[in-house]
């Protein structure tokens, strides 16, 4: 039996052949044969998830940086130069004492003095000395009596010889006065004046005794 081919199948059926050689590499590649997945154009396997890329955030309004807060410090204290110091004047660098006594020739046993005519002594002796004896010009002494009259007086001290540094005055007599016959106190303050126009003061107290007649 003679089997007579048809032209026109053998046409189709070539180029069927034909088309599938050029068909079948890409048929393996897409899964048409084999059991290998399918590969992308670059090279990725289908069985690999694609690289998921990250959701941009949502970037808000930006803030500024809150502004710090100034702290006060406390200033440290000023210092201020102390004043020069002035020189001391001559007054500043003595010293001064005042007493009094029972006078010369009295008894040495001193409590204060008498009125006139009440009883003795009557008077009394006021020392003034001085540290700086070559430095003073003066001496001069004023008493305030504290009776029920009261009354004050003043008067100046001389030197004993070139001694300049003991200066001596009387104090008294006083008249007597029956409205102070009870007595009373006797202030004296001695000041001595130096050769720089300076002076110091010094003070003693002592007694009108009461009277006695």
């Amino acid at each position: 039996m003679v089997t007579v081919l048809n032209p026109r199948r053998i046409r189709s059926v070539a180029a069927l052949a034909f088309a599938c050689a050029a068909v079948l590499p890409l048929t393996a590649a897409c899964g048409g044969g084999g059991n290998e997945p399918p590969q992308w154009a670059d090279g990725v396997s289908a069985s690999e998830s694609p690289t998921v890329l990250p959701t941009p955030t949502e970037v808000g309004p930006t803030t500024s940086a809150p502004t710090p807060t100034a702290v006060r410090t406390s200033r440290p204290a000023t210092t201020t130069s102390a004043p020069a110091s002035r020189p001391r004047t001559m007054g500043q660098r003595s010293t001064l004492t005042v007493s009094v006594s029972g006078g010369l020739g009295q008894s040495r046993a001193f409590t204060g003095i008498h009125q006139d005519g009440c009883g003795n002594p009557s008077w009394g002796l006021v020392t003034v000395r001085v540290g700086s004896a070559a430095n003073v010009s003066s001496v001069a002494f004023r008493y305030q009596v504290r009776t029920p009259v009261p009354f004050n007086g003043s008067g100046s001290a001389r030197t004993l010889g070139d001694d300049r540094g003991s200066w001596l005055a009387s104090l008294g007599p006083f008249r007597a006065d029956s409205r102070n016959s009870a007595g009373g106190t006797i202030n004296v303050t001695a000041e001595a004046k130096f050769k720089d126009g300076s002076t110091r003061t010094a003070k003693t107290s002592t007694s009108l005794k009461a009277c006695r007649r």
